[in-house]
């Protein structure tokens, strides 16, 4: 018992400089450098503008429009030198269509309600400030209810 006396008595000045000193002061080790800044070109970020910029309307393929007359715009803000990865803007009309994906896409709806149904017949409703991920090789249909607006980026070959 007296052991264990002595260890409380002793641990308060030990406890109280190591809750005064950093933790990385006391050990070394944990200490990392700041990772190198990259070389090459200057490289800036691209802001996602507040109004979307005038875009073409397109339509899906008749094959694929299940009702309604979904008339769709895209603006791409951001495309990676290699086309791989890509950023930007969409719009779709009320309307239902078929829908595969061929590449990943994050999606962020800003407008608008719609319900995606994969596949097995799993639907889940999404509406303006939701974000979600569909996975290259989804399959499935896209029901919008009411006119959407998202940011998306993409990334992949589409093939």
């Amino acid at each position: 018992m007296a052991i264990i006396k002595q260890l409380i008595t002793s641990s308060g000045p030990l406890l109280a400089y190591m809750g005064a000193v950093p933790l990385q002061r006391l050990m070394p080790f944990l200490q990392r450098p700041a990772p190198p800044l990259l070389d090459g070109p200057v490289q800036t970020t691209v802001d996602f503008p507040a109004v979307q910029p005038p875009a073409e309307p397109y339509a899906w393929p008749r094959s694929h429009i299940l009702s309604g007359n979904p008339v769709q715009t895209a603006t791409y803000i951001y495309t990676s030198p290699d086309s791989l990865f890509a950023a930007g803007i969409w719009t779709c009309q009320i309307g239902k269509f078929r829908i595969d994906f061929g590449r990943a896409e994050f999606i962020q709806i800003l407008e608008g309600v719609v319900i995606v149904t994969d596949a097995e017949g799993h639907a889940k409703t999404y509406r303006a400030g939701d974000a979600f991920v569909t996975p290259k090789g989804f399959s499935g249909t896209w029901d919008v209810i009411e006119p959407i607006k998202k940011h998306f980026a993409w990334y992949g070959s589409g093939e």
